[in-house]
């Protein structure tokens, strides 16, 4: 029994062994070079015009040269997972995680981090954002009461300032820099950035069946405060604002 694969798989493997990577695939016999740069050309660019248009401050990062490089390996070397073309750009950031070491060292030790950040507006803008209200209480306590953060919430955490790099703006060192992402009333992406208290006190409350005071306790407690009453009143009217933004959605 032969395990040669039959004509056409093989030229299908070979015709998309050229569309990833022209400059070492040879074009398939009988196929005239100008129709197979058509191909090339429509599928390269689609695949770039989805990844350019979800990372501009990384393309302008970087330079249109070492740009286009970069979608160019990530055509050639990256296996997607995915079918649809709407994931391309999530796609390109497993392609940044799983990246050679060689690819690694020609970009910036923020860039990963500059390219999730700026994905995340586009993950925020399209998940759903109905909740089941049955049980949540729109005025509840946030105090005695556990909040609910709105489904659009995303909390962030980066070891530099993304959001405020640009071409003229390049991080020198880290910065711990903690964001909150979510989807206003009006469909708006809104961010906010958090200092590393407010961070802790939204990650317990999101992982943990507790109120509004038995978290700030547990927050008070870890920074061994002398005046835990003050880190209360402090955390309960930062999650007040964070309910009329619609971050908190209500309680439990």
């Amino acid at each position: 029994m032969t395990t040669e694969l039959p004509s056409f798989q093989r030229y299908q493997l070979a015709f998309t062994a050229r569309l990833r990577d022209p400059q070492n695939n040879p074009v398939m016999k009988g196929v005239p070079h100008e129709r197979m740069a058509v191909y090339e050309e429509i599928v390269f660019n689609n695949l770039f015009e989805s990844v350019s248009a979800c990372f501009p401050v990384a393309r302008k990062l970087l330079g249109k040269r070492k740009w286009l490089k970069l979608n160019q390996a990530f055509m050639r070397d990256y296996s997607a997972n995915n079918p649809l073309f709407r994931k391309i750009p999530e796609q390109f950031l497993q392609f940044l995680d799983t990246a050679s070491p060689t690819l690694q060292e020609l970009l910036p030790p923020y860039f990963t981090s500059l390219c999730h950040y700026e994905w995340i507006e586009l993950l925020v803008a399209s998940i759903p954002g109905t909740a089941d209200l049955k049980n949540i209480q729109p005025d509840g306590d946030l105090s005695k009461s556990k909040p609910v953060f709105s489904p659009t919430m995303q909390l962030l955490n980066y070891d530099y300032a993304v959001h405020k790099i640009s071409p003229r703006n390049k991080p020198k060192k880290p910065e711990g820099t903690q964001l909150l992402v979510y989807r206003d009333t009006g469909d708006n992406v809104k961010f906010i950035e958090l200092n590393a208290i407010t961070y802790r006190l939204i990650s317990l409350l999101q992982n943990k069946t507790i109120t509004g005071k038995q978290a700030l306790t547990l927050v008070a407690k870890e920074l061994q405060h002398p005046q835990p009453e003050s880190i209360i009143e402090f955390g309960l009217s930062i999650l007040g604002d964070l309910r009329d933004k619609r971050v908190i959605i209500g309680t439990l």
